[in-house]
């Protein structure tokens, strides 16, 4: 029979004794920025199959910033979402925040209340008061 080779014969690696310490690191670099870039597109891949199937919830684009976003650009209009709308306008936002905070909240309820109230009644009268008026010309003009 012939000489049989042991078990590592098949195992040794002879390109790894010619690469020096810093040609293996620059491997191991380059293998782990092509590991980023693969995980990165299945990611990207996984957000656009989930964008895909919540596309009937269509009230979600308002809710979070970007899922209204189209591959080429934002959306136009009530398309844009909050998010596109507080970037673009930073006074919404700062007053929004204001009026979220629950002790100014409490407050502005508070105050509004009345207001309404009393507003509506204002209305009403007004509208009371053109609808007399109307009334009374058209007596006169008979």
């Amino acid at each position: 029979m012939s000489q049989s080779q042991p078990d590592t014969a098949f195992r040794k690696r002879p390109y790894e004794r010619e690469l020096s310490a810093p040609h293996l690191r620059a491997l191991r670099k380059e293998l782990l920025i092509v590991r980023a870039d693969v995980e990165r597109m299945e990611l990207a891949q996984a957000t656009l199959e989930l964008r895909q199937a919540v596309t009937h919830f269509s009230w979600l684009k308002f809710l979070l910033p970007g899922f209204g976003r189209t591959r080429w650009g934002f959306g136009r209009g009530m398309n844009m979402g909050i998010g596109a709308l507080l970037k673009q306008y930073p006074f919404v936002s700062s007053l929004a925040s204001i009026l979220l905070a629950k002790p100014l909240r409490a407050t502005v309820v508070a105050g509004a209340k009345p207001l309404l109230k009393w507003g509506g009644l204002a209305f009403v009268a007004w509208e009371a008061y053109r609808v007399w008026q109307q009334m009374k010309d058209g007596r006169n003009g008979d």
